[in-house]
């Protein structure tokens, strides 16, 4: 956690609000505690379908971080979905099961940052933090 130390208490970034869809629960919590002592909100869904709800409820909405693998529908589809609804929230995608053909979609539909799993912290919280 040291490392982390330059994002936490008296950070310079302004507060994020961010959506995490992912079907790993234990990913959200463990990135709710870290967001928040970053100074950020993390909202977490962890199917689709609620991504999507949440999605459209969230006032103010950032940033959404999306799993490639959402069960039985493809992160690819949510971030589809998600671009209709409000095209101004920043997406990024993570998957431990990247190919180059995913990328190439993702980039297709604007996602600027694909990540793999397992995730660095301080590699999403600087793209948080800059975007």
């Amino acid at each position: 956690m040291r490392q982390l130390d330059r994002y936490f208490k008296d950070s310079p970034y302004k507060s994020k609000s961010v959506l995490l869809v992912d079907d790993e629960e234990d990913l959200g919590w463990i990135m709710k505690e870290i967001f928040r002592e970053a100074g950020h909100s993390l909202i977490c869904a962890t199917t689709a379908r609620e991504g999507i709800e949440k999605f459209k409820n969230s006032r103010n909405l950032d940033m959404a971080i999306i799993d490639l693998r959402l069960g039985r529908e493809s992160g690819l589809t949510f971030a589809r979905k998600a671009k209709a609804i409000n095209d101004k929230v920043k997406l990024v995608m993570i998957s431990a099961f990247r190919t180059s053909d995913t990328k190439t979609r993702a980039r297709r539909l604007g996602i600027r940052h694909f990540l793999d799993k397992p995730i660095r912290v301080e590699t999403l919280l600087d793209i948080i933090n800059n975007e």
